[in-house]
């Protein structure tokens, strides 16, 4: 496919290599250079406060559950679409597009020419046979059968949209379009039978100026074709968002075991050499992502939801460890907080931080780039995020029924940060929750008085995430900050 590949890889400047002022406990490293996290639990003689709550509780937001893999010994067949009773064919029809003019090249046509050709007598099998699968400079397309009935479909090729033409109620009429917004081109991939239920998917790729593609996946399901995709919500609109973005071609590989293979794409978008100016603000920080569309009975979801490659920033490891303790990742989450706590190696971030990296990626288009000064280590970064990680482990704790060792963590979280301008808002939301969890010793009323402290402190949501993390981040909410229900 005609795509652009990554050529460079961004120069990141790294700053001085200074451990966090004056919080982070030394990492001990093995032969290979991994860090080991030295203990979390220190000193547990402090008597842990409890308080009743006076306030009373909100109800929490609904936190949405996560779809387990597909098994695969569940497959239903789809029920066929009833044969329909098409316009009798009339073999004296000719389409004029399918006869080449004198130039030998054929005329440009639209998918409205193709239904009035077949509504008039038209035969599929020429348009089979004398254009559709041919090699021309013109529109073109594929016929075959999409719904299972025994009669084709005509999927047509219109440069920048495909739309699937069949036969229905009498007529032949169009049953479903595909245009994506801003695309550059449009491109039919693949028809297979990938879910193996009996009726085969489309697979489409839309290209955009920059080089990066959506992949589109469609079916027949009964009455109607629609979008197998479901990669989440759009929080803007509240629809499902049906297309997945990759730099590169997809692959077919069963990678969960369950005997369907599964569509596995990479997505690499900082690398890509021609994404500059005002676009690559959004990008920046942006880590590879593999993503691995897996069918779980009625879509393609992601099955391990933002494998992203390692962080290398620490707010990237805190925002892993928050989603792998959302999918129920436990142990996962306990070592990536770990890593934000004790890992010196992962490098900081922040609004001057982005501006400058974004300076950095875009001085390589200059013919005479100008300096820019390095900027200044952020000292807040390190001790607001290892406080939250502490109060993180907390809930670990607390969730697997280990309370003596959350009263620990809570412990060692008071006397790191408790006297720490920058740390001690989260000790004081940790605060709020082991209060109102210990008189109830319940996980909703520890998690309403920790939302309920967020809402009203908004300013300790945002080095966790906000619009200056890149396009990848996650832009933290006060529910987000204790996920248990």
């Amino acid at each position: 496919m005609n795509k652009k590949f990554l050529q460079t890889l961004i120069t990141i400047i790294l700053l001085a290599s200074c451990s966090p002022a004056g919080t982070a406990t030394p990492v001990a490293t093995t032969q290979n250079g991994t860090a080991t996290p030295s203990p979390i639990l220190t000193n547990t003689s402090t008597s842990i406060p409890t308080e009743t709550p006076t306030a009373s509780i909100t109800p929490l937001p609904i936190i949405p559950t996560f779809t387990p893999t597909f098994d695969a010994s569940t497959i239903l067949t789809v029920t066929p679409a009833p044969k329909a009773e098409c316009p009798k064919e009339n073999p004296e029809i000719v389409a004029f597009f399918a006869t080449p003019g004198v130039s030998g090249h054929y005329t440009m046509y639209s998918a409205g020419d193709i239904l009035t050709y077949l509504n008039a007598g038209g035969a599929l099998a020429q348009l089979r046979a004398d254009h559709l699968g041919s090699q021309s400079d013109s529109i073109s397309g594929k016929v075959v059968d999409l719904t299972g009935d025994g009669l084709s479909e005509v999927v047509f090729d219109g440069l920048w949209r495909y739309d699937i033409l069949g036969c229905k109620d009498g007529k032949y009429e169009a049953l479903f379009g595909l245009e994506p917004n801003g695309v550059f081109s449009i491109d039919l991939e693949e028809v297979l039978d990938l879910n193996e239920n009996g009726i085969p998917e489309l697979i489409f790729y839309s290209f955009d100026h920059y080089g990066s593609a959506e992949v589109y996946i469609v079916e027949w399901a009964g009455s109607k074709f629609r979008s197998l995709i479901d990669a989440g919500t759009d929080a803007s609109t509240g629809t499902v968002i049906d297309a997945v973005s990759t730099t590169d071609h997809y692959k077919l590989m069963d990678t969960n075991g369950d005997g369907l293979k599964e569509i596995v794409l990479e997505d690499n978008l900082h690398l890509l050499d021609n994404v500059s100016g005002l676009t690559l603000w959004l990008l920046i920080p942006f880590r590879k992502e593999t993503i691995s569309l897996s069918w779980n009975g009625k879509n393609f979801v992601d099955l391990k939801q933002r494998n992203y490659a390692p962080p290398q920033y620490r707010f990237q490891a805190i925002q892993d460890g928050d989603r792998q303790t959302r999918y129920g990742n436990y142990a996962d989450a306990l070592s990536l907080y770990q890593e934000a706590i004790f890992n010196e190696k992962l490098e900081w971030w922040s609004p001057e931080r982005s501006d400058y990296e974004v300076y950095v990626y875009n001085s390589r288009f200059d013919s005479e780039p100008i300096a820019s000064p390095t900027p200044i280590l952020d000292n807040t970064e390190y001790p607001r995020l290892a406080a939250y990680a502490y109060y993180r482990i907390m809930l670990l704790h607390i969730v697997q029924g280990h309370e003596p060792d959350a009263g620990t963590v809570y412990k060692t979280l008071g006397q790191k940060f408790s006297d720490n301008p920058y740390g001690h808002p989260y000790f004081e939301m940790a605060t709020a929750f082991w209060n109102s969890y210990q008189s109830t010793h319940k996980m909703y009323d520890g998690c309403a008085a920790a939302i309920e402290y967020a809402v009203e402190h908004p300013e300790i949501l945002i080095p966790l995430g906000s619009d200056y993390h890149g396009s990848q981040s996650h832009t933290y909410v006060p529910a987000d900050i204790c996920p248990f229900r």
